[in-house]
């Protein structure tokens, strides 16, 4: 017989006496232990937390560069972590006892050269932040015992459709962060009895069909970090034991609710640090026993629509936490919610919860408010909920607090309640008033839009009661939901139809079905009810061949001009160079037009290429109306123009005309190609119009102006009716001279008794004025009439000393 067969049939005899040898000299009194580690009896816990006591050799960042060889058999927890081993040979071939192997955070590469064979009652592996690339097909066959097995953070971009053959009572499997592209559907055939997957934090191009389908016990799927931007609506099919899904940090922009309506009982649902803009009705429709909803931490969401939670019976936990866009809830968005008892809203942009949303949840017990933009006057929200007779608990109480109005900033809101509602104390006063307030955060300053698509722009606002919107157009026209303004027609076919261009939806938004040149302008949402209103304004600049854009609000406060660094938000190439005359502000008796004029370019448009703006020849504003019509000319470095002196609610049509001249060659010798040529045809003349409604009389403003406008109109009259007291007077001290000629008296002497009284004690405003008036004069003219009256003297004739009366 040849040595090398006789070799492999005495091996396993040898490997057995060997092992023999070293459980009987651990049985004989002397327990084996390596140099350095230590050997204990310790708690063990099974995967299903039963409590067991298990032999352990903890043998933990030693530096090891291989196994130690005098481990007793009869050792069930082996700790090899944080040490330098790449292969292991024959150094575990006696621990067929071992239960828990733990080989992380080594220098493994390949499953295979770890030994593994002989470990056929291993319940826990774990091989995370090794080197290892690949796991080949059957790599862990002989592990039939394992339930536990945590490979991730490693660098596998590669699994065979057989790696994971044999493990058949696994439980628990960890792939998370590694460099895997794609997941397979046949990597879990081997897999029926899997209950926790975590499969997150790879660089998944995308989930497929049917992608765990023979995951039929699978109760808790993470698929966090791995950029998914979108679900497919058969993806989870077959996972209809599955209770926990986490979708934590990934790129969705809406509920992918298609994807989730197979999974009926799903109890907890994660989408924390998603884009996701609005959480809307029908998201998490069919989800019967959700028990707890995470929506934290998106950046990008700005609200709650109505019933965005309906027909989740079993739901008990809500967190929307950390959203720093978050400013409106809808007050039905909570409906149907009859088992909730803890709701969490911190650290949002929340001024106000109607009370609404907290009078539908019957089951509450403890809400969280904390570091949000509180508004405290709005008592009829708060009082009846966190009132002394509620018995709703506000968590962390002490830093929920009052960010408006002034005079409570940085009092505890329940505190506020407590003492205010039911009008016990009166500090302040008007704190059962709650104004609409549209969010800063409903929309940007500016939009740029491409012709042909569509436009929506969003409005809400808080408010109690709950405010109604409309929208002014940039012609004037009132759109609200009731009313549709400006109705188009368009071509189709050979006939001509008409179709509405704006319509409202809720709860504010104004929708622009088809955007055109036209509807360029500055539009503006009214939010009201009966304590007040309030407004907040948007231009829209529409560009044929522009693509969709936002301006921050730093170029918007420049002058709504696109920034320097990036001349124009969409592309701009042979375009006409177009006016845009804009309401900047309507009251009821006069409006402040602003426009622009954008260039056209010729050529290729660059990225940093400055944007020139021509120079203004002049400028002519021409309104036209059944009462009034006139036309004014514009100073060259005016690019606003107020008009005054208009009625109340009343429709005009305005135009402006503006004559444009291209500006000066700043660097002549620049090279023709360093950036595009804009196009202004000498001395062109531009035409913009619009029509302006103005404001109904009634606002706070309009009656400021009133006040103001009395307050002239009585002086005037008192003016008027102190000049006729003092005409009356001077007819009466005429007839006194007449009847005083015959006894001697002089009008010189009697004005000098009349005038004994100053008239500024009767009149002193209107004196003072002429007091003033006249004193500049009286040097001047004193000296002259002292000679005048000398001459009349001298003729024979009486004068009167006009250097001690009043002038009138």
């Amino acid at each position: 017989m040849e040595p090398a067969v006789l070799f492999v049939l005495l091996l396993p005899l040898l490997t057995s006496s060997v092992c023999a040898g070293m459980g009987g000299a651990s049985q004989g009194g002397a327990v084996l232990c390596p140099l350095q580690c230590v050997c204990e009896t310790r708690p063990w816990y099974t995967p299903q937390s039963v409590y067991h006591q298990a032999r352990t050799v903890d043998c933990n960042e030693l530096h090891l560069q291989r196994v130690p060889t005098n481990i007793s058999s009869d050792t069930q927890v082996l700790l090899l972590q944080s040490n330098n081993i790449s292969s292991i040979t024959s150094e575990l071939q006696c621990l067929t006892n071992l239960t828990e192997l733990d080989l992380s955070q080594n220098h493994f590469t390949q499953v295979s050269s770890m030994g593994l064979s002989s470990l056929g009652r291993l319940v826990t592996l774990y091989l995370e932040e090794n080197h290892i690339e690949e796991l080949e097909d059957f790599s862990l066959k002989n592990l039939s015992s394992l339930e536990e097995l945590y490979i991730n953070h490693n660098r596998i971009s590669s699994i065979g459709p057989k790696a994971f053959a044999g493990l058949t009572n696994l439980l628990r499997l960890h792939l998370n962060s590694n460099r895997l592209v794609a997941i397979d559907s046949r990597w879990f055939e081997a897999l029926p009895s899997l209950e926790i997957l975590m499969i997150g934090e790879n660089p998944i191009l995308g989930l497929e069909e049917k992608n765990f389908l023979p995951l039929s016990r699978l109760h808790s799927l993470v698929l966090a970090g791995m950029g998914l931007a979108s679900v497919p609506s058969a993806a989870f099919l077959g996972l209809d034991y599955l209770e926990s899904l986490s979708f934590y940090d990934n790129r969705l922009k809406s509920v992918p609710r298609d994807a989730l309506s197979v999974l009926p009982n799903l109890k907890f649902l994660d989408l924390n640090r998603n884009p996701i803009s609005r959480i809307q009705q029908g998201d998490f429709q069919n989800l019967q026993h959700l028990e707890e909803l995470s929506l934290n931490n998106m950046d990008e969401l700005l609200m709650v629509e109505r019933a965005a939670f309906h027909n989740l019976p079993e739901i008990t936990k809500l967190e929307i936490c950390n959203n720093p866009q978050l400013s409106y809830i809808d007050p039905q968005a909570f409906s149907d919610l009859s088992s909730i008892r803890t709701l969490l809203l911190y650290n949002n942009q929340l001024s106000l919860l109607s009370g609404d949303v907290l009078s539908s949840l019957p089951s509450i017990e403890e809400v969280s408010l904390h570091t949000n933009p509180l508004r405290c006057d709005c008592l009829s929200s708060w009082g009846p909920h966190l009132g002394n007779q509620s018995h709703l608990k506000l968590l962390e109480s002490s830093i929920t607090l009052c960010s408006s109005p002034p005079h409570m900033i940085g009092r505890e809101l329940q505190e506020v309640v407590a003492i205010r509602w039911g009008g016990a104390d009166s500090i302040g006063g008007g704190a059962n008033s709650c104004l609409p307030h549209i969010s800063p955060h409903a929309f940007p300053p500016a939009m740029n839009v491409s012709a042909g698509q569509p436009i929506t722009l969003e409005c809400w606002a808080d408010a109690d009661p709950a405010p109604q919107f409309y929208w002014v157009t940039p012609n004037g026209d009132k759109v609200s939901s009731e009313a549709v303004a400006a109705p188009i027609v368009s071509e189709e076919g050979r006939g001509l139809s008409k179709k509405k261009k704006h319509r409202v939806s809720e709860p504010g938004a104004l929708v622009i079905e088809h955007a055109e040149l036209s509807d360029t302008g500055v539009y503006t949402c009214v939010a009201w009810n009966t304590e007040g209103a309030d407004t907040k304004s948007i231009s829209v600049f529409v560009d044929s061949q522009g693509s969709v854009g936002w301006w921050s609000d730093r170029e918007s406060q420049q002058g709504m001009e696109p920034s320097r660094e990036q001349p124009w938000l969409g592309n701009s190439s042979s375009r006409a160079a177009s006016l845009v005359v804009v309401a900047k502000v309507v009251h009821a008796q006069s409006v402040v037009l602003e426009w622009k004029l954008y260039p056209s370019f010729e050529g290729e448009s660059q990225q940093d290429a400055p944007l020139p703006l021509p120079w203004w020849a002049s400028a002519t504003v021409h309104i036209d109306n059944p009462q009034i019509s006139y036309t004014a000319k514009v100073p060259v470095d005016v690019q606003e123009y107020n008009l005054t002196h208009l009625l109340p609610a009343t429709e005009y049509h305005v135009c402006l005309t503006v004559s444009s001249s291209p500006p000066p060659s700043t660097s002549p010798s620049s090279s023709p190609s360093s950036s595009p040529s804009p196009v202004f045809p000498s001395s062109a003349f531009h035409t913009s119009c619009l029509n302006i409604t103005t404001k109904e009389a009634g606002f706070s403003v309009e009656m400021v102006a009133s006040q103001r406008s009395s307050v002239a109109l009585a002086a005037v009259m008192g003016s008027m009716f102190a000049l006729s007291i003092m005409a009356l007077l001077v007819v009466y001290m005429g007839r006194r001279v007449q009847q005083h000629k015959s006894c001697g008296h002089s009008l010189k002497k009697y004005m000098q008794h009349a005038t004994s009284i100053p008239l500024n004690e009767l009149y002193p405003p209107l004196i003072t004025l002429w007091e003033s008036e006249a004193e500049k004069d009286k040097d001047e003219k004193e000296e002259e009439e002292r000679e005048r009256g000398e001459r009349e003297v001298e003729a024979g004739g009486s004068q009167i000393d006009t250097t001690k009366t009043y002038m009138w």
